[in-house]
């Protein structure tokens, strides 16, 4: 399992402690007892348990990208779910967090998008 003090990554998802919640967000909710923090198509998640902890979304990201904040009262885990060729555990300490999920530009439809994991 890694830690980390200010800055980390788990495949497409950037991660950053920060000192306070931005004023433009609203929460998120948790699906299957867990806050997913990076969708993938195939169903191999990025997700943080359930305990304890507030998950919120910026309302207005950049185009293409998602952002999320959570405030973690107690250490928290960033989980992958994945069985094989898995992104290692990222423990966060109690704190509040940004994380950016990545996106590309497709040139052919001319837009950004997220990341596909």
């Amino acid at each position: 399992m890694k830690t980390f003090k200010n800055t980390a990554a788990q495949g497409e998802i950037s991660i950053r402690k920060i000192t306070s919640l931005p004023a433009d967000v609203v929460p998120l909710k948790p699906e299957n007892g867990h806050f997913v923090i990076g969708h993938s198509e195939t169903g191999h998640h990025h997700v943080m348990t359930l305990d304890r902890k507030q998950v919120f979304e910026a309302k207005n990201p950049p185009a293409g990208m998602r952002v999320l904040y959570a405030i973690l009262d107690v250490p928290a885990d960033l989980i992958h779910q994945r069985g094989h060729d898995t992104h290692e555990t990222i423990q966060h300490d109690a704190g509040i967090y940004e994380f950016r999920l990545g996106r590309e530009f497709d040139p052919y439809a001319e837009l950004a998008r997220q990341v596909a994991d």
